[in-house]
This record gives C-alpha cells, structure tokens and sequence, in this order.
C-alpha cells in the first residue's frame, strides 16, 4: 500500500516519514521549540527544514525500513518514542531549573501569588517566571537552540531513521541525568534559601529580645528584601551556572542513545 502511494521511490519516501516523524516528536515537548506561543505552522516548517537536512546525509536508504503498512506504522511508533524521550529530557532540564525557583519563591513567600505563563498557558509563582525568562536568555547566549538541532541530527548517525528502538537508550546514563536535576535545582536555591534561613534566624533571636514585635507581620517583607537582594547579587554566578548546566545537559542527552 505504501509502496502505491510512494511511487516514485518508496524507500527514502519511507526514511524521510520516519526521519519527520523523530524530529516532529522531539520538537513537541521542548521548551523553546515547542512552546505554546511558536505557530504550529513554525513547528511544521521546522521539522520537514531539518528532515530535508539529514535526508541527503543518508548514504543508503536502510534496508531493513519495509514499506508494508503494518510494520511501517511499528517502525513509526518506535522514531516517536525515541523523539519524545530527547524531546522530554531537553525539557526537564528547564523544569530542573524551575524547581530551584519554586523553592525560593516559597521561602519567599512568593508562592501565594501566581502569574499567566505564556510557555505553557498555565499559572506559575512570580519567582518561577522571573527565572525561567532567564533560563530561556541564557539559552539562547550560550547557543542552546544551535547545540539542540546539533544534537537532534545528530541522533540520525547513531541510530538511522528506521533502527529506532527504547532498547537503544541507555538505562544507566538517564538515572544519572534525571538525579543531577534535583543537584541542579538546589544549586539554584542554594544562595536564596541559606540567606533567608539565617533571616529566619535572625527574626527568631529578635522575637526572642521583644516579645511585643509582630514577627509574622515584620518578617514578610523583610524575607522578599533579603531574598531580592541576594538574588540580584548572585544574578552573574546564576547566569554562569546556568550555561554550564545547558553545556553538560545536551552533552549527556546527546549519549542517551548507543549504537
């Protein structure tokens, strides 16, 4: 049946659906790619841009890519998994980073309060768009957009379109990868958390000296002063350390897949 309706050449007709398909799925769930706010006529354009990239690199079309109905649409299913779990793995990166900042925004108190997030058509606190606006800078800077199609295409020589199979991702290189996001969301919190801590502290031993203060009612606002003004002073490090986290992070989800 596929073979009538690709006439013309009905194995790179099949490589290039499969080669779509990968790269449809992996754009799907990414941050920035992917948003609610890119047109779906972007994404479309994107895929079938980058498709018709990695189509001519491919020497020979794989033999094994049968044009029979019931194993292509197995061969299909198979490109939409691998695409998805690059797609998602790029995606929690940003969510790592997002968790750092739901944690200070509940330190600060800034958890009561939620803003419309245009990425996701949700609701977030103010802290969580405050840093996902910069992670989303800072990714740009570093190139991240570059790293990510790089890292995309490059998928096609490890495993060609047609080979695609959730045996290939390497089980003891995602473990890592998920557990160094929550080491990456408390590097975020760190400087934040320990300054408001000894706020704390510091709020407790004065309520201690003058039992007639309001420590709820004084505490508030000087939590969101310490917290904003720590934030602003390690803004360059963050900056910094957020780079290096989309570097890693592309590098170790560029290895999930193995020959």
């Amino acid at each position: 049946m596929l073979a009538q309706l690709f006439a013309v050449s009905p194995e790179w007709s099949a490589v290039f659906l499969l080669t779509v398909t990968r790269i449809s799925a992996a754009i799907v769930p990414m941050p920035v790619f992917g948003a609610r706010g890119v047109p779906s006529q972007t994404k479309i354009a994107l895929a079938l841009l980058l498709s018709l990239i990695v189509l001519p690199l491919t020497a020979e079309p794989p033999g094994g890519v049968s044009t029979n109905l019931l194993v292509f649409a197995s061969l299909i299913g198979s490109e939409v998994l691998v695409g998805l779990s690059i797609g998602i793995a790029v995606m929690l990166v940003f969510h790592g980073l997002e968790m750092g900042a739901t944690i200070i925004g509940i330190q600060m108190g800034f958890a009561i309060s939620e803003v419309f997030d245009p990425f996701t058509g949700g609701r977030i606190a103010t802290v969580d768009q405050f840093y996902r606006i910069v992670a989303t800078l800072v990714f740009f800077a570093v190139n991240g957009h570059y790293l990510v199609i790089q890292s995309l295409l490059h998928t096609f020589e490890i495993v060609p379109a047609g080979s695609a199979d959730l045996s290939l991702i390497a089980g003891d290189r995602v473990l890592p990868f998920f557990a160094s996001l929550f080491i990456v969301a408390l590097r975020i919190s760190l400087p934040v958390v320990g300054a408001l801590l000894l706020t704390d502290l510091a709020l407790s031993l004065v309520g201690r000296t003058i039992p007639q203060m309001n420590i709820l009612v004084v505490g508030f606002p000087v939590k969101i002063g310490v917290g904003l003004l720590v934030m602003a002073a390690s803004m360059p490090l963050m900056t910094a350390f957020m780079g290096s986290v989309f570097g890693q992070a592309l590098l170790d989800v560029n290895g999930f897949l193995v020959p």
